[in-house]
């Protein structure tokens, strides 16, 4: 009996069971932030000029202009599937990562797809690119984590597949000088590491 109440006075400080239970604020911050943004843009014109990429106004000191394109979006008809991304991708990351790491996979893969923006599609905006960092990580949890959680070996291998579907896309995205590819593997190389270190903690 001693040992089981040992298991279970354990159990709850591991990272997943404090991540599991919590709610996901980061990810409710940035949908949030995000989708407002992106509504104002619908009814003031000016704010996604005012916050897409634009290399000149970059280089004239705008220096927000960095990541603000993550906050509009152009084409205009994408945020019906890139701002609802954000929660569809972030509450699993934020249980998963936490909340600070879920910010992190979302803002350096983020800011990577900007930067390439700027080099090969320098007029746009979206959020996608931070979309596809989460989406990133999470293919990182499913090769290196998600069997720990018991799940049957078929259904782990098919989720697996679309796993590896997204890094082939990344892969044909980077060819052709599209700006999703990278970040995607970037997400995927922040988790991966996430990951590791968590489990040389244990």
């Amino acid at each position: 009996m001693e040992t089981d109440k040992r298991q279970t006075s354990v159990a709850p400080t591991t990272a997943a069971a404090r991540t599991g239970r919590r709610v996901p604020v980061a990810t409710a911050a940035v949908l949030l932030v995000t989708g407002a943004t992106t509504a104002a843009q619908f009814a003031f014109p000016g704010v996604l000029d005012a916050l897409r990429r634009d290399p000149d106004a970059l280089a004239g000191g705008e220096w927000w202009r960095a990541l603000s394109p993550l906050l509009v979006q152009s084409p205009p008809w994408q945020a019906a599937v890139t701002v609802p991304a954000i929660a569809a991708l972030g509450v699993p990351v934020e249980r998963i990562f936490g909340s600070r790491a879920m910010l992190a996979l979302y803002l350096v893969p983020g800011a990577v797809g900007e930067a390439l923006g700027y080099l090969w599609q320098p007029h746009g905006a979206g959020n996608s690119v931070a979309d596809l960092g989460l989406a990133g990580a999470l293919v990182a949890w499913l090769f290196l984590a998600a069997g720990e959680r018991g799940w049957p070996a078929p259904l782990l291998n098919r989720v697996r597949i679309w796993g590896g579907a997204v890094l082939a896309g990344a892969v044909v995205d980077t060819v052709f000088r599209d700006v999703h590819g990278l970040p995607t593997f970037v997400g995927a190389g922040i988790g991966a590491a996430l990951l590791r270190r968590r489990r040389r903690r244990v």
